[in-house]
C-alpha cells in the first residue's frame, strides 16, 4: 500500500513539473509575442507618421496638426533612426502610453516638457522619448554613449512651422532622474551660464567649442536636451544635448 502510494505521488510530482515546464514555455513565448507586438506597432505608427513629415526650407505643419494640434515640432538626429514629431501634451504624463495619433501605446510618443515653450524659444527645451530597443523612439540616444559616434555624429535638424533649424549635438550624460538642473529647465533658463557650466563638468562626452558657442550668445542660442531611460540604472536617464538657433521674434508660441 505505501509502495502504491509512493509511485502515485511521484506520478502526481512529475506531472505537476511537466505542467510548469509548459506553463513557463507558454509564459516565453507570450512574452516574445508580446514584446514583439510593441515594436511591431511602434514601428507601424512611426512608418505611417514619417509619410507626413514636413518637407521644405519652410516646412508646413498643417497636414500634421490635422492629425493631432498637440505636435509642435519635428526632430531628427542623423546617424541614429530618430526622426519623430513632437508633441506637447496638457501634462507630461498625456503622451507616455499614446501615440501621435491620440491612440494607446505602450511606446508612447516624443513629447516636449509642459512647462517648455511651444515655440521652442526658451534657452533650454526638454523633450522626453521612451527608451527602446530596435533603433525605436529614443533608443538611438544610447549611441551617443560611444565617443567614436559621439564625435562623428554631431548633427541633425529642428522643423517647426515655417522653420528649418539644423541643431548640433554638444554633449551626452548619465543623469539622476531628479537632477534639478536637468529636468527643471526653469534652472537653465533663469541661469544660463551655470547650466551650461554643469554640462561642462558632467557631461560624459562634450564639444567644448560648441558649448562655449553657446555661452556667447545664449540670447539667440538655445538648447535642445533629449532625455530617455538608461538601460544601467532604473532611475538613470541618457541625456543628449543639442545646441540651434532660433530668435524669440521668429518664435510661434
Amino acid at each position: 500500500m505505501a509502495r502504491q502510494l509512493l509511485k502515485w505521488l511521484n506520478r502526481v510530482l512529475n506531472a505537476a513539473i511537466i505542467l510548469a515546464i509548459l506553463a513557463a514555455m507558454a509564459y516565453s513565448l507570450y512574452s516574445i509575442w508580446d514584446n514583439n507586438s510593441i515594436y511591431a506597432a511602434a514601428l507601424s505608427v512611426s512608418n505611417r507618421i514619417r509619410k507626413e513629415k514636413p518637407t521644405g526650407d519652410k516646412p508646413s505643419f498643417d497636414d500634421l496638426l490635422k492629425i493631432n494640434p498637440d505636435v509642435c515640432a519635428w526632430i531628427t538626429l542623423d546617424g541614429t533612426n530618430i526622426d519623430y514629431p513632437i508633441v506637447q501634451g496638457s501634462s507630461n504624463d498625456e503622451y507616455l502610453n499614446k501615440d501621435v495619433y491620440g491612440e494607446y501605446s505602450l511606446a508612447g510618443s516624443i513629447f516636449l516638457d509642459t512647462r517648455c515653450s511651444r515655440g521652442f524659444t526658451d534657452f533650454d527645451e526638454l523633450v522626453y522619448g521612451h527608451h527602446m530597443d530596435r533603433h525605436e523612439m529614443f533608443g538611438d540616444l544610447d549611441l551617443y554613449l560611444d565617443e567614436d559616434f559621439f564625435n562623428q555624429n554631431e548633427t541633425g535638424t529642428l522643423l517647426l512651422p515655417g522653420q528649418k533649424i539644423p541643431v548640433t549635438v554638444v554633449a551626452v550624460m548619465v543623469a539622476d532622474d531628479t537632477d534639478p538642473w536637468v529636468f527643471d529647465p526653469a534652472a537653465a533658463d533663469e541661469n544660463p551660464a551655470r547650466y551650461l557650466s554643469y554640462i561642462a563638468s558632467n557631461a560624459k562626452y562634450v564639444h567644448s567649442e560648441t558649448l562655449m558657442a553657446v555661452g556667447s550668445d545664449t540670447g539667440s542660442q538655445h538648447l535642445l536636451t533629449l532625455s530617455t531611460c538608461s538601460s544601467d540604472q532604473e532611475d538613470d536617464r541618457t541625456v543628449v544635448i543639442a545646441s540651434y538657433q532660433i530668435s524669440k521674434a521668429e518664435g510661434n508660441e
